[in-house]
């Protein structure tokens, strides 16, 4: 087939039908933003600031316009997808404020009269984006590719097709060159704009199963590749932890975005004297939570952004009963024709969690996305770090616990991950990088290490 369908998760009512655009709409689409490039990339940072400005004004107008095509077409909970879009704009003001300095040029003594390191930019950067952050996760490149001298060929999540086109058509009216153009791409298309040769990098949110796909590509055709993939956090509650304050952190980093984030904690790791408590404590916190129609102001949860993802978690659930020793209770859902579901916390038993078994396989390496937590109980503290880094993924993790042990027992050596949040849920930010390590991806999102991705660092030296 040559078109694909958008629904709407909250009533199973379909929004549209698109059809694929063919390799000649998407070389013209190159083309444009190659003419675009000629002249974006020979303004000045301070000519580059002017222009974002605008956009940032007319992004923030469109916030409750924006937030309804969100809510409608993944599911967040309308206050939830205004926030997001508040959080890109924080991410144009970081850029617009730091970033004229993170790519100025830099001197240093060397064998030259004059030794200067430039940032300069790449050219057009390839966007494979996602559903679950469908504006936050493409901002959180854009912005600093944009300020750095790039122009951006979108792809995005055919869920959130609508989102994708809307952006496009805003930074069209409110910039000039344009610096977007968003392309409807079947799966079989993605090696044509690969090997196109004004495709000079890649940047790609989301499994890592595609994430090997578009390496596979990066790497045939030489094209600098950011990807920010799967993730399966660890929660670990310490000893010395608050265990109310513990279960009430842990409901947080796991029910975040309705279990639908790569950085919301997955995996529990609980001290086994405190383990039945903290069920108990986790089953009240949960009831905190309101699931119904995204619309409403009171609900904190919304449906599964998709039917594959509803069949997905049914599934999940099914299996983990069968190998739990203690599930939270189930609330109760709306009678509706959307993906909503119930969180469940699942306390592995420990007789069916032997290193070879399924049990075990599922907890260290399926990524669930949905609103589902896994909990296992522990008898020292020598035992969670192997099985917390026994996992293929490394995007981050919490710890809970003192911090002043956390500090002086140097504690983040125990993580081989990308980030890690003590005492906190884990969270994005404008300011540091985000990026995970082993089969979470390579390559940094945000702050300075995230402007410099997409840019030639280029040395020049003057005799």
């Amino acid at each position: 087939m040559n078109q694909f369908e958008t629904w709407n998760p909250s009533t199973n009512e379909k929004l549209n039908i698109y059809k694929y655009m063919s390799d000649n709409d998407v070389q013209q689409k190159i083309q444009k933003l190659e003419t675009s490039f000629d002249t974006w990339k020979k303004m000045s940072v301070e000519q580059r600031i002017i222009c974002l400005e605008t956009f940032k004004h007319n992004l923030r107008s469109s916030i409750p316009v924006l937030a309804e095509i969100i809510t409608q077409t993944m599911g967040k909970p309308l206050v939830e997808a205004k926030l997001e879009i508040e959080k890109c704009v924080s991410q144009f003001d970081y850029y617009i404020e730091k970033g004229p300095a993170l790519v100025l040029e830099q001197n240093f003594p060397a064998h030259y009269a004059q030794m200067q390191v430039r940032f300069l930019p790449m050219g057009i950067i390839f966007s494979v984006m996602p559903w679950n952050y469908p504006v936050w996760q493409f901002f959180r490149f854009a912005v600093g590719a944009w300020l750095a001298g790039n122009v951006i060929l979108l792809k995005h999540s055919e869920i959130t097709t609508e989102v994708g086109l809307f952006l496009e058509n805003l930074v069209v009216k409110s910039l000039d060159p344009v610096l977007l153009q968003t392309v409807l791409l079947d799966p079989t298309q993605a090696e044509f704009v690969f090997a196109h040769k004004s495709i000079r990098a890649v940047t790609f949110t989301g499994s890592s199963r595609v994430g090997r796909r578009i390496g596979e590509l990066s790497g045939r055709y030489l094209k600098k590749a950011v990807l920010e993939l799967g993730g399966n956090d660890a929660f670990v509650v310490d000893e010395s932890a608050d265990i109310v304050n513990a279960a009430k952190v842990a409901v947080a980093a796991r029910l975040v975005n309705n279990g639908q984030s790569c950085i919301a904690s997955k995996r529990f790791f609980i001290p086994k004297r405190n383990v039945h408590t903290f069920m108990n404590l986790v089953n009240e916190e949960i009831k905190n939570y309101t699931i119904g129609h995204p619309t409403d102001k009171k609900v904190k949860l919304g449906p599964l952004a998709h039917k594959k993802f509803f069949i997905e978690y049914h599934e999940h659930i099914q299996f983990l009963k069968k190998v739990a020793a203690h599930v939270t209770d189930k609330m109760s859902i709306p009678d509706s024709s959307g993906y909503f579901v119930s969180p469940f916390f699942f306390l592995i038993e420990d007789s069916m969690f032997q290193k070879e078994s399924n049990v075990y396989h599922f907890f260290q390496t399926q990524e669930v996305f949905s609103p589902v937590g896994m909990v296992l109980a522990y008898e020292n503290e020598q035992d969670w770090p192997a099985l917390v880094n026994e996992s293929p993924y490394g995007l981050g993790a919490v710890w809970m616990g003192d911090r002043e042990k956390f500090n002086k027992q140097q504690l983040h050596l125990k993580f081989n991950v990308g980030m890690l949040a003590v005492n906190d849920v884990l969270k994005s930010d404008p300011r540091v990088p985000f990026g995970g390590v082993k089969d979470s991806g390579f390559g940094r999102e945000s702050g300075e290490f995230g402007i410099r991705e997409f840019c030639n660092i280029q040395s020049l030296g003057i005799k």
